[in-house]
């Protein structure tokens, strides 16, 4: 008989997933110092989320020293500096109520492919990619990510994506899960190293009839990002250091 979580512990284990994403994004080179954000909404406060706390490394994220902001970017737990770019760009879902179901949301300029956001489309050129087919969305560029009217229409270019490239600047995904909104960077990522990687050879590329990547897409929903390699990934952190759970 499965045992339902209380609030307090359903709001632990998110913190608690909240902090591994930190740590694994550390692992995979993702990181960039103190900058960008990886963000969930606070079980039972809907307009409220955690953030980590501005000026650490993401290897210094733990489940105890992420603080966490009302839909003001008002701190009700933890120090009072907000990333205020990273309020914007994160409230846009989780203050939006058609985002209601994407509980996490992760932002990041990953050096390995963050050069791909200068393309006006991103070419899917290899199966796994397939897995985000239809699903990634642009936002131009607006300058520093500041202006709080610049949420509403990172919301509206999301729309029903799991994906959006930010144009000159970074990529955002989300995800009802930890595992799934990590798995769409992940993939994301992969998307988008394959293509400059692709791009610089100079070769001719084939990038496949239309009607197979629409059916690879249809057929990848059988393998929903996370299911399987969260559990995966959450026992590497715990072998890396278990120190996240703190």
């Amino acid at each position: 008989m499965t045992t339902e979580l209380t609030l307090e512990q359903q709001q632990e284990q998110v913190r608690i997933d909240l902090a591994a994403m930190f740590r694994l994004t550390h692992y995979f080179g993702w990181d960039d110092t103190i900058w960008n954000h990886i963000t969930a909404r606070v079980p039972g406060a809907d307009h409220h989320f955690y953030m980590h706390r501005f000026g650490l490394y993401y290897d210094e994220v733990c489940a105890s020293n992420l603080i966490k902001v009302d839909e003001e970017g008002r701190v009700l737990e933890g120090p009072s500096d907000v990333n205020t770019a990273g309020f914007i760009i994160h409230g846009a879902i989780h203050l939006n109520e058609t985002h209601k179901d994407n509980k996490f949301v992760f932002h990041a300029h990953p050096k390995s492919a963050i050069a791909a956001t200068a393309f006006k489309e991103l070419p899917f050129l290899v199966q796994d990619s397939s897995m985000l087919y239809g699903k990634v969305g642009f936002h131009d560029w607006e300058g520093l990510s500041v202006d709080p009217d610049e949420r509403h229409r990172i919301a509206e270019n999301m729309g029903n994506n799991s994906c959006l490239v930010m144009r000159n600047h970074g990529f955002l995904t989300v995800g009802e899960t930890a595992g799934e909104c990590f798995m769409n960077m992940y993939y994301l990522i992969r998307l988008c190293e394959v293509a400059l990687q692709a791009n610089a050879s100079g070769a001719e590329l084939d990038p496949g009839p239309t009607h197979l990547w629409e059916l690879a897409s249809k057929q990848y929903e059988a393998f929903s990002p996370g299911m399987y390699e969260w559990p995966a990934l959450l026992r590497k952190c715990d072998r890396l250091d278990p120190s996240y759970k703190q």
